[in-house]
């Protein structure tokens, strides 16, 4: 079959419950079981890590809990999602790694333990997941996954206006009594150019124009209408596909990618789903209809805080001398650059020109892995999913034990790590309403996918070594 690999982060569902939704850690006791819905949910997503003692195995960690999957700690068969770290020694019970083995080229497959060789398989009464030895057929425990990066989530909380590749709004459009979908408008604002987006749990999209207050549909001539208020009609959905970080294709239910269609007359520049792959005219940026959000009110989850990828750091060193004929006590100062980056970061990642601010604090790893969330607070401009690099230069003095008449080498070192803690935070937004010289209205909600990463030095120490 060839090289195979799970996607970096992922959302697995059961072949033999299509309908039951997505696998999911359960908050009261980290059981492992099927049921979470939205493919976007923050419990549903599954980071895939390769294994570092055999490439064919896996560790699979629930991303916003930091939470590896494993058996449960009374010695059953079912699988949990307890353990802070990845543990590759098969003798123990807390082993973490699985083996994906894959069945077909549409992307089903199944997991066995490691440790044990059984296939994870879900229980039909409780949904739970556990190990079985003794399948009851060939296909029992066959799972699919959904490549979250791959994954495009438009706004659904206010109205957003479509840019074409002519840099023309989608504005609705009546001819001869069809109401088509046309890049033709220069004003974003108004509501011929406004359109809602519906989320399904899947990661398909229902759209509306306000306009018509009337879904879009793909016609039977591929012409895009805004004309139904079926929620039942199956093409009324479409499939985002991401081009690049502020703009999408949507792909129809026909499997053909809807695009500005190039005709004669009036029909020029109306939506049709035409084209089979992305093309240029297909591309649409995504503009939402607000004018800033206000991101407070910032609570980090510090019982899910993970720290990893750490190294020693040297800060500074120096050759420190003693001339004289007895050990001394030799006092050292100097400056050091300390430099720190951190992310604020969200399951929505589409960049729709909304400019944000935030009041938080920003969290650094502290003394012995703490988490430090009092040295630093900032109130300013935010880039979601953006590094933002700090570096300053830190003075810092000593004093080490010199013997007689030698040198020693003195180091100030420490440990850089990386952290990444899950948080819920309050957003305002400022929405843009028609006519545009009326005062915003403002949209409040609570935001619970929020993670924050940050990497930094700390448990700074003295290290002398003799020459």
């Amino acid at each position: 079959m060839g090289m195979w690999a799970l996607p970096k982060a992922i959302a697995i569902k059961s072949q033999d419950f299509k309908d039951r939704g997505h696998i999911y850690r359960k908050d009261d006791n980290g059981a492992v079981a099927l049921g979470e819905e939205d493919v976007f949910s923050t419990k549903a997503r599954i980071e895939v890590e390769q294994a570092k003692t055999d490439s064919k195995y896996v560790n699979l960690r629930f991303s916003y809990t930091n939470r590896y999957m494993h058996r449960t700690s009374d010695g059953s068969w079912a699988m949990a999602a307890v353990s802070t770290k990845p543990q590759e020694d098969m003798s123990e019970p807390s082993c973490t790694l699985f083996e994906p083995v894959k069945v077909d080229d549409d992307g089903v497959f199944y997991l066995i333990h490691a440790q044990s060789g059984g296939r994870l398989v879900v229980d039909s009464a409780s949904l739970l997941f556990y190990v079985d030895f003794d399948l009851f057929s060939t296909t029992q425990g066959y799972l699919s996954a959904v490549d979250l990066d791959s994954l495009v989530r438009l706004p659904t909380r206010v109205t957003v206006a479509f840019i074409g590749d002519n840099a023309k709004y989608l504005k609705a459009f009546d001819y001869l009594n069809t109401y088509y979908l046309q890049f033709s408008s220069d004003v974003p604002y108004d509501t011929l150019s406004r359109h809602q987006v519906a989320q399904m749990p899947d990661g398909h999209v229902r759209l509306t124009s306000i306009h018509w207050i009337k879904l879009w549909r793909l016609a039977s001539d591929d012409w895009v209408l805004a004309d139904t208020k079926d929620e039942k009609d199956a093409d009324t959905l479409f499939w985002p596909v991401k081009i690049d970080d502020s703009t999408v294709a949507l792909q129809a239910a026909n499997g053909k990618f809807c695009q500005r269609r190039v005709a004669k007359g009036l029909m020029t520049g109306s939506l049709a789903a035409v084209a089979s792959s992305p093309t240029k005219e297909a591309g649409m940026q995504v503009n939402e209809m607000v004018v800033l959000s206000a991101i407070h009110n910032v609570r980090y989850q510090t019982e899910y805080a993970r720290i990893y990828n750490e190294a020693p750091y040297k800060a500074w060193s120096t050759t420190v001398v003693n001339d004289s004929d007895e050990e001394e006590s030799m006092a050292v100062s100097f400056n050091y650059q300390d430099s720190w980056d951190y992310t604020f970061a969200r399951s929505f990642k589409l960049d729709t020109g909304v400019p944000a601010v935030i009041d938080a604090a920003v969290p650094i790893i502290g003394k012995e892995g703490s988490i430090d969330q009092k040295s630093y607070r900032i109130n300013a401009p935010l880039h979601w999913n953006a590094s933002k690099a700090i570096t300053t230069v830190v003075p810092a003095r000593g004093m080490v034990r010199v013997p007689a008449k030698s040198s020693v080498e003195v180091s100030y070192v420490g440990t850089r790590g990386t952290c990444n803690i899950p948080f819920y935070y309050s957003q305002v937004n400022n929405v843009v309403i028609f006519p545009p010289n009326v005062m915003p209205m403002l949209d409040v909600f609570e935001g619970v996918d929020g993670i924050y990463t940050v990497t930094n030095v700390y448990d700074f120490r003295f290290v002398v070594e003799a020459h």
